[in-house]
């Protein structure tokens, strides 16, 4: 019996082949055949009608993906019976409430496919205006709602990423195809003109079509081998082994920081200012390269950092601030005198020598008794007897303000000076963290006033420090400063950037990928999303609350102030790495072969990152200590009274005011308020690193 007929339709230009297989010829002979079949009819062994005609399309035809033209209605060739065979059904209806109920009847019957990607497409709209896109929109809603419930109450758990490998599509907007008397009174099709209110459609089959072609070529040993290629490490550039220039990624940010008045870098721990400082030290040359010719005449030196054994400690830094305290000395002064002492270092310190040589003989004889290897004792005194020697304070400042300006300006450079590992050193809170910095900035405003265009600062602060610094004309740094933030964008880059290390991995997306990815600088968020489909997949679950994994991933590493952490996103990848191998030859695992990564993999990748990000938050608020640890066992997803609760137990002696320590919690990016639910949230970055209980969240 020959159940299947087709033709071919010829297409210009295109880059694959249509076949269409007719319904049949009408007739009333043919009305009677079709009324007597059933999709269930059984006739040829254990053989339904409908798995003998999907045979045989696949033997003839071979085809990558099968588009089938339902009739309407819930029969034995309705929508039911054949959505039942579908890996995705896009669902037509038109915007009234008694389509939107047949639809909800559709759907209850559906309840069992939990697998089933379903899309939803107005059409024909015939009203386009904001009242009419109104109630599709609030049908399309509806229908998201039914569908999300459906996908609850199959789920085992009421954490948001549960279900976390069904590839459920979700659009941003509902699709509508507008009434159109082109197509409406047309006699033959396509009508080229209006193929555009069709493309998105079309998308979503090419998706379904992409899923299929990768998991062909990853259903093989090739996936492990390509997973045992990935490596994700933490963008260290102060370990020479790393490729800088490979794995460093140019944010929006960086541009500004470029800028010669741009003297404040603020940021959280892990946003990249260290890496900034290691990156203009250590890697002059690429950093000129990223800088596209701004920085060509510039000196790169460090003014305080670990880059140099030769500088002062935590310790030093104690001594020195209760001798100034005692000599009437000023920590502006002192920083000045260490500026001078750098230049010394550095051998960019030439003291005149004509009638002016008999000044500077004191400064002269001072400075060139001290080590410029490493940081003594002697360093130390003789940076405090200039900070606190009234005539050797004036005299150094001459230094720097004549001398040091004047050899930067006729060498055509620029001297930048860089200042990194302050929050470590002035760590706690207190008068020498306010004093010491206040210090510094008082400096840099003292050169900016004396017109020093040569000489320049950068100086990188932890966000809450610069905060809580209060010293007169501090407006003065509003425009010269940039707080360092990963946008979404910025994270896909770094993670195709470090998932492209694996040449085996480059050599998939040049295979499968829909898009070229030439310059990662230069593209954009749907070709990365595309192309890092191929590692870690498109979506996290299914229903509404559905995810591209870009976004999920993003929003996870992301605290309640908005700032991203481009470390935890390594670690996320590399644990999540480690994680998926495990599953190598157990047959018990089910593996998603369209992609490298599975979400249970990310899930636990992003635990990993977590449990790091939590304790370097308690590296950087040692007085929290007793107050995270409380954390334990609550939900992240709490009452006022129940957080309050917390705090008398375990930081009230830290922040004596309730509403003060919530902002500082918000601030330091913890936690958000929810008014919806009247309810404080702790963010996944933290959440899961707390061991808290996630039940709930949403």
């Amino acid at each position: 019996m020959e159940l299947c007929t087709f033709s071919e339709v010829k297409i210009l230009n295109a880059t694959g082949r249509v076949f269409v297989v007719p319904a049949g010829y009408l007739s009333l002979d043919y009305v009677s055949k079709v009324d007597d079949l059933h999709a269930t009819t059984v006739i040829d062994g254990d053989q339904n009608l409908w798995s003998i005609f999907k045979q045989e399309i696949q033997e003839q035809l071979k085809p990558d993906i099968l588009l089938i033209d339902s009739r309407t209605g819930i029969n034995q060739w309705g929508a039911l019976s054949l959505i039942q065979a579908a890996d995705e059904a896009i669902i037509f209806l038109f915007p009234n409430e008694q389509n939107k109920q047949g639809i909800e009847l559709l759907l209850e019957s559906l309840q069992s496919l939990k697998n089933l990607s379903i899309n939803f497409v107005f059409s024909p709209v015939p009203d386009v205006t904001n009242t009419g896109l109104d109630k599709v929109k609030k049908i399309w809603n509806l229908l998201l709602e039914r569908i999300k419930n459906r996908d609850d109450e199959s789920s085992d758990t009421d954490e948001d990423d549960s279900n976390i490998d069904n590839n459920q599509p979700e659009n941003d907007e509902p699709l509508v195809v507008p009434y159109l008397e082109p197509i409406a009174f047309a006699d033959s099709y396509p009508i080229l003109e209006m193929q555009d209110y069709y493309r998105k459609i079309a998308n979503l089959t090419d998706e379904k079509n992409d899923e299929i072609k990768r998991s062909s070529i990853l259903n093989t040993t090739e996936r492990w081998q390509i997973i045992e290629s990935l490596e994700f490490p933490e963008v260290n550039a102060a370990d020479p082994k790393h490729n800088l220039g490979l794995l460093f990624q140019r944010t929006a940010d960086f541009e500004k920081f470029l800028d010669d008045t741009t003297c404040l870098i603020r940021g959280k721990k892990g946003t990249g200012k260290t890496a900034l400082y290691w990156l203009f030290l250590k890697h002059q040359e690429l950093a000129r390269k990223l800088a596209r010719g701004r920085l060509d005449n510039t000196l790169f030196l460090s003014g305080h950092g670990r880059l140099k054994k030769n500088s002062p400690g935590s310790d030093e830094f104690q001594i020195i601030h209760q001798t100034l305290q005692q000599n009437n000395g000023t920590w502006e002064a002192f920083w000045r005198a260490y500026l001078l002492f750098r230049c010394y270092q550095e051998e960019l310190l030439k003291f005149p020598e004509n009638k002016q040589e008999k000044k500077f003989s004191e400064l002269k004889k001072i400075i060139n008794n001290l080590p410029k290897d490493i940081w003594q004792s002697e360093s130390t005194e003789a940076l405090l007897e200039l900070s606190t020697n009234s005539t050797l304070r004036l005299i150094v400042k001459d230094v720097v303000n004549i001398i040091l300006h004047k050899e930067a300006k006729d060498n055509s450079k620029k001297w930048w000076f860089l200042y990194d590992d302050l929050d470590e050193h002035f760590s706690e809170a207190g008068e020498l963290r306010q004093q010491a910095l206040t210090g510094l900035f008082q400096l840099v405003q003292s050169c900016n006033t004396s017109r020093l265009t040569e000489i320049r600062f950068k100086i990188f602060l932890r966000e809450d420090i610069w905060n809580r610094l209060n010293f007169d004309n501090k407006s003065h740094f509003s425009g010269k400063d940039i707080s360092l933030q990963w946008t979404q964008i910025d994270l896909l880059r770094l993670a195709f950037r470090q998932a492209t290390q694996s040449q085996d991995f480059k050599n998939l997306v040049d295979r499968l990928s829909s898009v070229a990815i030439e310059s990662i600088d230069q593209a954009n968020e749907e070709e990365l999303d595309q192309a890092l489909e191929l590692l870690w997949g498109s979506r996290m679950r299914a229903g509404k609350r559905g995810k591209k994994v870009s976004q999920w991933v993003y929003e996870r590493l992301t605290d309640s102030s908005g700032t991203t952490f481009p470390r935890s996103l390594s670690l996320l990848l590399e644990a999540a790495k480690e994680q998926e191998l495990t599953y190598r030859g157990k047959s018990s695992t089910k593996i998603s072969a369209e992609r490298l990564l599975q979400g249970k993999s990310l899930e636990f990748g992003l635990k990993e990152a977590s449990r790091k990000r939590c304790e370097e938050i308690k590296e950087e608020y040692p007085n929290l200590k007793n107050f995270f640890y409380y954390l334990k066992d609550k939900s992240a997803f709490l009452k006022k009274q129940e957080l309050q609760q917390i705090w008398e137990n375990s930081a009230v002696n830290v922040v004596g005011n309730f509403e003060e320590f919530v902002s500082f919690l918000d601030e330091i990016g913890i936690i958000e308020f929810r008014e919806k639910e009247k309810r404080y949230k702790f963010m996944d970055i933290y959440a899961h690193g707390f061991e808290m209980i996630r039940l709930g969240m949403m």
